[in-house]
């Protein structure tokens, strides 16, 4: 039974049943001792009084596993809301993780390469984000959320199934932007974390470092969607490693924004977190299955179900290494070194027309729209300190 499923469970496992599991043996037991008589009713009537007696045994030991079951689940959910936890505690958050994903060769991969001491982080960061969402709670959003995950990022020549990012159904599916082999410049990245950048707005480009004349760097065949994992199933990908953005010192991030974006449908809110990890070196390198985990197991205890839009490069971690190119132009697309994605003109024309518009609205009543409109100038701030 997943775990989900059980927690939506508890409320209805109540006196009724347990009622039933006292009152079946006292029934079989009246059903045995009936008449002491060897006629063919109570024959059969004693028969059936033992199937009964262990049909109500077989119960019994159900309902002890669904308490177990529930048992745990408290006891994950304490561990989740914890902010301090043993070695073992963190252990336990990711083998109860990893025994939920139903795909083998998921669970076999996350085995080899998750840690349980930065999979606690990432737990932990994410629990605030849930924190953030609960706050909602009351208000008409719907149950599908959408998440943009900013980071510093590379792929290596490691291939994992493209599964490997959707380890529970908690995360319906991983989008990715740029190409393989392509970095993401700071207004597409932009575009990316607030929902306004389009396919019309790809624009490709030399990244610094580059020697090659720019037009080489144009797509041939520019795919006419973005690049989705659920899609691409179990065909293999480059593992994608993503590590914590710098803290700036003028305080751009500002942790989670909750951004209700235009293009949003009525009642989808568009959150926006920045990796970063205060207690952990930023140089660290994480491989993102684990980060979709660690945000999988959280949303385990919440109502929603995300969409997880990457706002990461997507550059060779070492120009020397060798990629199956063909592979993944068929998967998606691929790009020559030293390439960036950025947007066109159209989309920061838009983006600036929404930040006028958001300035003006400062000096009506609306407090929402002026907070959204200082949270999209502060963002646009950030995403060049972050990607330069």
């Amino acid at each position: 039974m997943g775990a989900k499923v059980a927690g939506k469970a508890v409320g209805r496992v109540g006196a009724g049943v347990v009622g039933l599991v006292f009152s079946v043996p006292e029934l079989v037991i009246n059903c045995s001792d009936v008449n002491k008589c060897d006629s063919e009713a109570s024959v059969n009537l004693r028969k059936n009084a033992t199937d009964m007696r262990k049909a109500a045994d077989q119960m019994e030991k159900e309902l002890l596993q669904i308490r177990k079951i529930f048992q745990r689940l408290v006891e994950v959910r304490c561990q989740i809301e914890t902010r301090k936890r043993s070695p073992d505690d963190m252990q336990r958050l990711l083998d109860f993780a990893m025994e939920n994903c139903t795909d083998k060769a998921v669970r076999r991969w996350l085995g080899l390469n998750a840690e349980s001491e930065i999979f606690s982080k990432l737990v932990e960061m994410f629990q605030v984000l849930k924190e953030e969402m609960d706050k909602e709670e009351d208000k008409n959003h719907s149950d599908d959320v959408d998440i943009t995950f900013v980071a510093h990022g590379v792929i290596t020549d490691t291939m994992m199934p493209a599964s490997c990012l959707l380890p529970l159904p908690t995360v319906s599916d991983v989008v990715l932007y740029s190409p393989w082999n392509c970095n993401l410049e700071a207004e597409a990245a932009y575009g990316v974390a607030t929902g306004k950048i389009k396919l019309s707005h790809r624009r490709f480009c030399c990244s610094p470092g580059c020697r090659t004349p720019g037009k080489k760097h144009r797509l041939k065949n520019v795919p006419d969607n973005w690049n989705s994992m659920r899609a691409a199933g179990n065909l293999n990908i480059p593992n994608i490693i993503v590590s914590p953005l710098k803290i700036p010192e003028d305080g751009k991030w500002k942790g989670i924004e909750v951004l209700k974006v235009k293009q949003q449908k009525p009642g989808r809110t568009r959150i926006i977190i920045p990796f970063i990890l205060p207690s952990t070196d930023p140089k660290e390198r994480i491989s993102l299955p684990v980060v979709t985990l660690a945000l999988s197991l959280v949303l385990m205890f919440s109502r929603f179900q995300a969409t997880l839009h990457l706002a990461v490069c997507l550059g060779k971690g070492d120009k020397v290494m060798n990629l199956d190119e063909e592979a993944l132009k068929q998967q998606y697309a691929c790009t020559i070194d030293y390439t960036g994605m950025a947007s066109t003109e159209r989309m920061l024309a838009s983006t600036l027309q929404a930040i006028r518009s958001s300035i003006k609205n400062m000096f009506s009543r609306n407090s929402s729209l002026e907070s959204q409109g200082s949270a999209h100038v502060r963002l646009s701030k950030a995403f060049k300190a972050a990607f330069r």
